[in-house]
């Protein structure tokens, strides 16, 4: 099966906008947490080099080497959720018959749902991850990319909002309710950070592009 990410832009939205179940919400996320990653990647490299900024360059290189890895680990979260999906999908779909095939299937949705909770769990994290990198860079890149920077901003906030839905609509299926009370306790206090940490720098960057007339609002 071939991969979302070796997918052209026009291929994956198309996939994306079928009937076909997968690839959904929580792949979306991933990419745009990788968004995210590449543009505060973007951004540092966009700093690096420049004379006038050379004050900076140390800073940015330090957050360049923390933020490229997180771009191939988002990459790789947008083909695993749906992967996930998938497996929880057969499994729904095992044979229900006898009383020891409906014990099977219950088992298989089980595991498999606590897999589909897990992996945008696993999303939130990135963006925990990148929020860090962002505001490492803040203040402290190119001036004439700050949009750019806002718009990583902006991508972070609203991977991590998708990967909070995931996280919740998946754990709602499931009967260990031990495991669904730690997975969502830790996944909302995650979700709580990032947003409020991307969007604080977000509306930073969103005052600093505002013409100078617009910069305060009357």
């Amino acid at each position: 099966m071939e991969r979302l990410i070796d997918l052209t832009v026009t291929e994956f939205t198309e996939v994306l906008a079928s009937d076909a179940p997968a690839p959904g919400g929580g792949s979306v996320a991933a990419l745009l947490g990788a968004c995210g990653a590449s543009l505060a990647v973007m951004t540092a490299n966009l700093t690096i080099g420049k004379k006038k900024y050379a004050d900076h360059w140390k800073n940015a290189e330090a957050a360049k080497t923390v933020g490229e890895p997180l771009i191939e680990q988002f990459r790789k979260a947008i083909d695993d959720d749906t992967l996930a999906f998938n497996k929880l999908y057969e499994a729904m779909h095992l044979p229900k018959e006898t009383d020891e095939q409906k014990a099977a299937r219950r088992a298989a949705i089980e595991e498999t749902t606590k897999e589909a909770a897990n992996l945008p769990f696993h999303t939130l994290t990135l963006c925990e991850k990148t929020v860090t990198v962002l505001e490492q860079l803040a203040g402290r890149i190119n001036p004439n990319c700050a949009s750019d920077f806002g718009v990583g901003a902006a991508s972070i906030v609203t991977a991590a909002r998708g990967a909070w839905l995931n996280v919740c609509i998946n754990l709602q299926g499931l009967s260990d309710e031990a495991f669904v009370q730690d997975l969502y306790d830790r996944a909302k206090a995650i979700y709580d950070d990032v947003t409020a940490r991307a969007d604080a720098l977000y509306q930073a960057i969103d005052v600093q592009c505002r013409p100078v007339c617009n910069q305060i609002e009357g």
